[in-house]
């Protein structure tokens, strides 16, 4: 059943071609209407302003990523739209998989509360019901790295659903912790990287609005705003916040939480099994790179693991705003505020940001298909404190 399902999914979204850069995926005719057959799946936590407040915005990170791997579990791979926010993901998915997905969601709320302590909120909207309301969608992608696909989002469609769904007067759309019919595969979840410092001295989470409806017109203001980037930064390679010499193996607390995700949130000889395979896979992986042994795992050599964690970095991406992770210096930093803010004073713009001096990383593997997806953001609350100015600045 699940294998003429996945066909499904592949004849759209696996059928869309994969343009080469992440600017060129904005150039005129590159999105496609998303079926109207297919439904909006919106995560995050609630209260994330106050646990990042509390120092837990690793907490919030890795549980709103949770739900991507759930999702990805029931597919079997993971070459279909989401797009990562920091505390949630923003998923577009067909119809044919609402019900194990509301199962696997349901269950991930539960794991959520257990083993983070955090309330992951979550609502399906149908895509037909947003095009009825007159609202657009549309998605296409780029190809990050050999082994991800990342999708771009466009349309007023996604932000209708997202009100839909927040503002409660529709209770249908919200997914409960009660729905849960099977348990959610958290399986290729993995979280076993330090912070990690910038090569700069600061990390930039960036997240910017059009204010320009018009397709065309938006995608002129962010093609000057990457332009600037890559003018002001240097190019990917300078700008890039996960560096090589800088990826440190983590091997504190988080190691357990990734055990609980594992272990359905329990300690118990399940929990215990599962952090001795990962405190074992550790000691091997840090063997193999420092002695460069010739060790795989799946599609991974060993001995070049942070290599892969660079390549297929989620580092920016765009769902109606345009998100990025950035390492800067402080120059280049005053530079960039310099030139947004003249943007948002023509009318062009709003944006929010957050500057830190580290990023975080949480990953999300699926080894038998060769696919792996490393979110990105910066620490002490990146995108969600940038999305809690940029709201702060649409109110006003």
């Amino acid at each position: 059943m699940l294998r003429s399902l996945k066909s499904i999914v592949d004849h759209f979204y696996q059928s869309l071609p994969a343009h080469p850069d992440f600017k060129s995926s904005f150039e005129k005719n590159k999105f496609a209407s998303v079926p109207d057959d297919w439904f909006i799946l919106i995560t995050d936590i609630a209260g994330s302003t106050k646990a990042i407040a509390e120092g837990r915005y690793k907490d919030v990170n890795t549980a709103g990523g949770l739900t991507a791997i759930a999702v990805a579990n029931v597919y079997g791979h993971m070459d279909f739209p989401f797009v990562f926010g920091g505390d949630g993901v923003t998923f577009l998915l067909p119809i044919q998989f609402l019900f194990p997905i509301r199962s696997a969601i349901a269950d991930t709320i539960g794991q959520v509360k257990s083993v983070y302590g955090l309330e992951l909120r979550a609502g399906i909207v149908p895509v037909q019901q947003l095009y009825e309301s007159g609202a657009k969608l549309y998605v296409s992608k780029f190809n990050a790295s050999p082994h991800y696909n990342q999708c771009s989002i466009y349309g007023d469609g996604l932000a209708l659903a997202e009100k839909w769904i927040k503002t409660g007067g529709d209770e249908s759309f919200l997914v409960r912790e009660t729905e849960k019919i099977t348990s959610a595969d958290f399986t290729g979840f993995t979280c076993r990287w330090q912070d990690i410092p910038s090569a700069k001295g600061e990390v930039i989470s960036l997240i910017l609005q059009p204010l320009d409806s018009e397709y065309d017109k938006a995608a002129k203001v962010i093609s000057r705003v990457l332009n600037f980037i890559n003018a002001e930064f240097g190019d990917e390679v300078e700008y890039h916040p996960i560096s090589v010499q800088y990826l440190a193996p983590d091997s504190g607390p988080y190691l357990q939480k990734e055990a609980l995700a594992h272990s359905g949130g329990k300690k118990g000889v399940k929990y215990f099994l599962r952090l001795m395979k990962i405190h074992l896979e550790m000691l091997i992986v840090n063997i193999s790179m420092k002695y460069n042994l010739p060790l795989r795992s799946g599609h991974y050599e060993l001995k070049r693991l942070k290599q892969y964690q660079v390549m297929s970095a989620d580092f920016r991406k765009f769902d109606g705003t345009l998100k990025m992770v950035i390492s800067s210096s402080p120059k280049n930093r005053h530079a960039l505020e310099q030139y947004l803010n003249d943007l948002s004073k023509e009318g062009k713009i709003l944006y929010g940001m957050h500057v830190s001096n580290r990023s975080l990383m949480t990953c999300i593997l699926k080894a038998g298909e060769s696919q792996e997806v490393h979110f990105v953001d910066g620490a002490d609350g990146g995108f969600a404190l940038a999305s809690k100015m940029l709201k702060e600045k649409l109110r006003n």
